[in-house]
């Protein structure tokens, strides 16, 4: 017999809030994008109660969920809460992206079955499964958070398909000029996609490596066989780093005295040139001769290191070598990768991945971000609160110093990827490892902005030392003012208050100070630093206007007003970072605000501002693949950003990447001509010292989330970082598309040939695009296309119960579904489903 109960605060108990949270469903969906322009759109999400014991009652319980987009903007977060008078339900605004979903007085219960459909508008658009965040918890107080099952796991079907233009179009308004602003996207079909893959057909692909070098001629002949009982490794002195690093790959002996029928030579020559030009330091010659020794020679270690990394790159599975001359040398001297780990944790391990795989391509910068609102990443001596607090997230009251709130979708609990920290011994054992592939950690503490958790953290400390009666040690690295919140609300982009630290409080200074200086200390003896990363971006600047330090310090007439004190933080901040004898890192906009990509770059470039390249619409790693609801990105600078986007990129030419607006309209030539010659030319491009791959991980909680989100595309980057190649010179424009096809064609062919297999084997979950397919009326017959020849492309004509392997054009079918998929190279993975809808004769 089943015993019925209502669910409110008389009678609630552990046991019945555990049930409805194995049995609540939830439901969210997208409905229109497009009627309110781009200030709005309109979903909703509904409650359904599939317990068999319970009713659902109004009471004192909330769900708890994230939310990137500001829900009921209109109202809030200026207002405390706003009711659904229809639903009964109210939304509130804790912080960040933390919404509480709780009842009001007007709730009416729901028996067995029953649905509550609340409809709500959220600020801009939304056009993807990803924006939404899993793990949606209940609250009663006195009892343990429950996690709405329904809502859990990566897959999250909670989420309906956004299967209307008004779902996965962004907006459609009109402009003062009388022009509409329509989104011309839409998710591709599977001819379309077919199209996109089409690349000229390559050729040979022969002896390659990635990234291209600068001159590579193979020979005809034969080729060397490298056995372990006939090959040695000899190596100057000062390369024995170098020399381990080979042996361990090819389980050779690296004994210079033993005797050996043949060897593989490392040697430092001071003279060396590069095509009758003197060698950089990370410049080297590699000659495979099948009569002699295989030699490697540089400059310096560095250039030894990337010979052998080209070795690994053209030895075969039967560990032989073709005949070969490579003279190369890099066309830029910083390549980097940018990882946030604040947002959402990622470990040592996965870490250490990425750096093995930036070895492997030549890639000599980590940009590792460390802090965000989100998180606090690293321990630091002496300010145990960064981590005891800064590093998890969990449900607590919101004026609870213990952690920070479960934002992002963490949950409630404190084992999640919200938390999580490198201790010193950790981040020295990365800052080792990558000292050993010759790769330059360089630590991003973000400051001003962005400083949740370093606030929250050193309010804790305050509280602790103030029970302890010492107010000079609470005071000490305080970083706001303590009582400035309640009295001026203020939120960041990211739905934040108490985000920027306070530039009126020389306590601020102190702690800049005091991390510079202890994560100096760090690299002792493993790697000396040299930059220090303070961010400086998305600076809700209105957050100082009702503090009493700030206002003194304007009275003072040190700033001479409130919108001087940016610049007043930068040049201090700046100063600490020197002292330290270091080189100071901020993005653009902490230094020029509220500029597009271009500008900036040139003005401080010309500057004299070294300047690497990072823009959004080609380099950052959190944009979907494609413009498809169920592909994982923001879209923020672009809709989608594939792998050929990356590879186009001419950092040389940055007018000519130009070539649609965010809404996909292509822009027309004399539109760009016209707004280029409205820009001075770049006069030192010798200040462009590199480029950097992003990721942002707001969107990326888990180990193949990551490596999906980086790969294949920072292989692009370190080719185009690397190798410049003759189309990026041709001032044609078609001249120029027609070599970047036929470029793009041989590096399509060469991943899916070679180089993905490469990453399976160091367990990297790059990401896999589904196939294209066209089906031929006149032919009856399917062909199937993947973007990187090679991979394995597999179909279904049972609904996915069983799978064949695409080999030749397959007949149609009628009235069956095909379905298809893309594998990985060693067939362990796949990509996303998609479906061939009964094709008609």
């Amino acid at each position: 017999m089943n015993i019925f109960c209502s669910w409110d605060l008389v009678n609630m108990d552990q046991a019945q809030l555990d049930d409805i949270g194995d049995t609540l469903g939830v439901s969210y969906k997208v409905i229109d994008n497009l009627t309110d322009g781009k200030k709005t759109y309109s979903a909703h999400v509904v409650l359904t109660n599939n317990s068999s014991k319970q009713t659902i009652k109004y009471g004192d319980w909330a769900i708890y969920l994230c939310h990137l987009r500001m829900i009921e903007p209109a109202h809030l977060p200026h207002s405390t809460n706003h009711d659904i008078p229809e639903a009964g339900m109210r939304f509130t605004h804790v912080n960040g992206c933390l919404f509480k979903l709780s009842p009001t007085k007007n709730f009416k219960a729901l028996k067995k079955g029953d649905k509550v459909k609340i409809p709500f508008k959220a600020q801009s658009f939304s056009v993807a499964k990803s924006d939404l965040m899993p793990n949606w918890y209940l609250i009663v107080p006195k009892l343990r958070p429950v996690l709405i099952k329904s809502t859990t796991g990566e897959d999250m079907s909670f989420v309906e398909p956004f299967d209307t233009e008004e779902a996965w179009k962004r907006f459609d308004y009109g402009l003062k000029d009388g022009s509409t602003r329509y989104d011309h996207y839409n998710p591709y079909n599977l001819q379309e996609r077919f199209d996109r893959h089409k690349c000229p057909e390559s050729g040979p692909l022969g002896t390659t490596v990635i990234p291209t070098p600068l001159k590579m001629v193979t020979c005809e002949g034969d080729s060397v066989h490298i056995t372990a009982n006939q090959w040695v490794i000899y190596a100057d002195d000062q390369l024995e780093n170098e020399r381990r690093y080979l042996s361990n790959i090819l389980g050779l002996s690296c004994d210079n005295s033993k005797q050996a029928q043949h060897k593989i030579h490392l040697q430092l020559s001071s003279s060396l040139q590069i095509l009758d030009q003197p060698a950089c330091d990370e410049s080297y010659t590699l000659s495979v001769k099948s009569d002699s020794d295989i030699t490697i020679t540089a400059k310096a270690p560095v250039g030894i290191f990337y010979g052998v990394q080209s070795l690994i790159g053209i030895i075969s599975k039967d560990s032989t070598v073709p005949q070969c001359e490579i003279s190369d040398k890099p066309r830029y001297g910083y390549r980097g990768m940018h990882l946030d780990v604040s947002r959402n944790f990622h470990p040592k391990a996965q870490v250490l991945k990425l750096l093995d795989v930036m070895a492997t391509y030549k890639l000599n910068k980590f940009h590792f971000h460390l802090t965000d609102d989100e998180g606090w990443r690293l321990e630091i001596p002496g300010l145990e609160e960064l981590i005891e607090v800064g590093a998890k997230r969990g449900h607590v009251n919101r004026s609870d110093l213990t952690s920070l709130l479960p934002l992002l979708g963490s949950g409630p609990w404190f084992d999640s990827s919200g938390t999580g920290f490198y201790s010193v011994s950790d981040y020295r054992e990365i800052l080792q490892y990558a000292q050993q592939r010759h790769i330059e950690v360089i630590p991003e503490i973000d400051m001003p902005g962005h400083s949740h958790a370093a606030i929250r953290s050193m309010k804790a400390r305050h509280k602790k030392f103030m029970d302890l009666k010492d107010k000079k040690k609470a005071e000490e690295y305080l970083l706001t003012d303590l009582d400035q919140d309640c009295k001026h609300g203020s939120h960041s982009v990211q739905m934040f208050s108490e985000n920027a630290m306070n530039p009126g409080l020389e306590s601020t200074y102190k702690f800049a100070k005091k991390i510079v200086t202890e994560v100096q200390k760090m690299h002792e003896g493993i790697q000396p630093l040299k930059m220090f990363h303070f961010g400086g971006d998305e600076v809700p600047y209105e957050a100082w206007e009702g503090s009493p330090a700030c206002l003194r310090l304007i009275e003072s007439e040190e700033v001479k007003a409130m919108e001087n004190l940016m610049e007043y933080f930068v040049t201090r901040t700046a100063d600490v970072i020197a002292k330290c004898g270091l080189d100071v890192g901020a993005w653009q906009d902490g230094i020029i605000p509220d500029e597009s990509d271009l500008l900036p770059i040139k003005r401080l470039a010309n500057n004299n501002y070294k300047v690497v390249m990072s823009q959004g619409t080609h380099l950052y790693f959190d944009h979907p693949y494609e413009p498809d609801p169920e592909e994982r990105g923001l879209y923020w600078a672009c809709r989608f950003l594939d792998s050929r986007k990356c590879f186009t990129f001419m950092p040389d030419n940055l007018y000519a990447n130009c070539d649609v607006r965010l809404t996909g309209e292509p822009l027309a030539k004399d539109y760009i001509k016209r707004h280029k010659d409205d820009h001075d030319d770049l006069k030192r491009p010798e200040n462009i010292v590199g480029m950097q791959g992003q990721l942002w991980t707001e969107l990326v909680r888990t180990w193949d989330q990551m490596d999906s989100m980086i790969f294949p595309r920072l292989l692009c980057v370190a080719e185009r970082a690397w190798h410049r190649a003759d189309w990026e010179a041709e001032q044609d424009q078609d001249k120029r598309e027609d070599g970047q096809a036929r470029d793009w064609g041989r590096f399509a062919n060469i991943l899916g040939s070679k180089e993905l297999e490469r990453l399976d084997r160091m367990g990297v979950a790059y990401h896999l695009p589904p196939p294209g397919a066209h089906c031929s009326l006149e032919e009856c017959k399917i062909e199937l296309n993947a973007a990187y020849p090679g991979l394995p492309i597999f179909y279904s004509l049972d609904e996915g119960t069983t799978w064949t392997r695409y080999t030749e054009k397959i007949d149609t079918v009628q009235d069956k579904d095909i379905y298809l998929i893309t594998k990985s190279v060693d067939e362990k993975r796949c990509s996303r489903r998609v479906i061939m809808k009964k094709p008609k004769v």
